[in-house]
């Protein structure tokens, strides 16, 4: 049929593909992905979106879905839903790993770590980045990042039960520790996390609890760069620092934090001095890097990669030897481009044009040139920065700015009009009706991709436990689950 999708291969199945129109494959559906694939629609050719959670995620707003503004189905949108009129397109549940570049064949791995190979004509490469801990990934354990649902549900059972374990501890020095956060990471995330956190210890909660005051807590801001937002210019850089400085964010810059774990952080500023901070809460902001995929098309490929991982690309998004694979988004190093959301977006639309010229005999498109229409960061209500061309601006109006430009680019009408009508009884009633969190682990395993033990074998299971501070709602488990 010609409307019939790509055909996916599992390794059982046959070599060949039976479908004799040209196949594109898109990895990842992100901001990147989500563009390539719109800019791809209903060509006479076949597409298949390869994606770990069949979900597009704004990430922009994570953190206000960990801090209770926003529910998570207010900021993502499931791919089969946005991709329904796409007759063209196929999509399918399961994580990349590995590329044949030889017999042009992407090898997957679905749930339960089922082998999947996928046969490409074109491959657009939109996988995103993970955080990065520089070496020190067993900070994990204690300072999870934000870049996925899962991180975000993680942290809002942190957030929210470091108030309850406080409300309920005897010792001073124990409720001190538990009103103590730690964010590691002054950029974009880190600064409006904690704005986020003051705002709701000194707003939302301030009269929800009777043996503690929430707006006791303390939220340290940690970075080894001179200010917080320096990618945004000297006069927003320091505007930023006041505001959060008004909040009550206590600012630590060109500080490295050295160790983390159960007790709190420490830290190590530009003398050399070390000094322990007891927080019970450290969440992570700073940095990304690469995911394991694409160091293994790094490998097939032969392509260069960065410090952080990244695919190093021509000015046409492709892999040089490699015109077939386009890598797009974050995970793509060209011209020193951030890994912000507009440059994902206008990458993937580009990526997505060449590949539809090609396959229609249209010739070859020009470089791709980013299009910098500015950046934004919301510090709390009415306070926000932003930075746009030779507009250099902060205070109300960067608020109401930030705002329009987020609901701008929120995927869906339905998640638009959700995400207006939640900011208003945010903004003006001071309520956050997404607080719920779970005491226990979901699922059956740590990662859905990890191959089932063979039929017969159990996992040893540690005998439980009787829940003290380490097992408590606001840390992270001990046994395999989401942390």
């Amino acid at each position: 049929m010609a409307d019939q999708p790509a055909r996916v291969e599992e390794q059982s199945g046959s070599a060949d593909d039976q479908s004799t129109r040209p196949q594109v494959v898109i990895v990842g559906g992100g901001f990147a992905g989500l563009f390539a694939a719109r800019a791809l629609r209903n060509g006479d050719f076949s597409v298949t979106l390869i994606d770990q959670t069949a979900q597009h995620v704004f990430q922009p707003l994570l953190y206000q879905c960990a801090t209770g503004i926003l529910s998570e189905g207010q900021i993502t949108a499931p791919l089969r839903r946005l991709f329904r009129r796409h007759r063209n397109l196929e999509c399918v549940l399961a994580e990349a790993v590995e590329v044949d570049v030889a017999r042009q064949r992407l090898i997957c791995r679905k749930p339960a770590g089922e082998r999947l190979e996928v046969p490409y004509d074109h491959l657009i490469v939109a996988a995103g980045v993970t955080q990065s801990y520089f070496g020190h990934d067993e900070f994990g354990q204690w300072a999870p990042g934000m870049k996925t649902i899962d991180d975000v549900l993680t942290i809002r059972r942190r957030v929210f039960g470091a108030f309850e374990m406080a409300e309920t501890a005897e010792d001073p020095a124990e409720q001190h520790r538990w009103l103590t956060f730690g964010l590691v990471g002054a950029g974009p995330t880190g600064v409006e996390l904690a704005g986020q956190i003051r705002e709701l210890a000194t707003k939302t909660l301030r009269h929800e609890y009777r043996h503690v005051t929430p707006a006791d807590a303390r939220v340290l801001l940690f970075d080894g760069g001179e200010a917080p937002l320096q990618a945004f210019g000297d006069k927003l850089s320091a505007k930023a620092a006041r505001e959060l400085r008004s909040l009550g964010v206590e600012l630590h810059m060109g500080s490295i934090v050295t160790s983390v774990d159960e007790s709190g952080v420490v830290v190590r500023d530009k003398q050399g001095s070390q000094t322990h901070y007891d927080a019970a809460t450290v969440l992570w902001t700073a940095g990304v890097e690469a995911p394991a995929f694409a160091h293994a098309l790094a490998k097939a490929t032969g392509a260069e990669q960065d410090r952080a991982g990244r695919i190093v690309v021509r000015d046409d998004l492709t892999i040089h030897g490699h015109p077939e694979i386009s890598v797009t988004g974050d995970l793509m190093s060209l011209h020193k481009l951030p890994g912000v959301a507009e440059v994902a977006m206008q990458a993937g639309h580009y990526a997505g044009q060449r590949v539809r010229r090609e396959l229609t005999g249209g010739g070859n498109d020009k470089p791709f040139k980013y299009r910098d229409l500015g950046s934004a960061a919301y510090i709390s209500r009415g306070r926000a920065v932003v930075s746009a061309g030779p507009l250099h601006f902060g205070g109300f109006l960067g608020w109401v700015s930030w705002l329009f430009i987020h609901i701008a680019f929120l995927t869906g009408y339905r998640n638009r009009f959700g995400a207006v009508l939640t900011w208003w009884l945010a903004f003006t009633r001071d309520v956050r009706r997404e607080r719920a969190y779970t005491t226990k682990q979901v699922g059956r395993l740590r990662d859905v991709y990890e191959p089932v033990p063979p039929e017969g074998a159990h996992a040893v299971q540690p005998p439980p436990k009787q829940r003290g501070p380490a097992q408590s709602p606001a840390t992270p488990e001990r046994q395999s689950g989401p942390g």
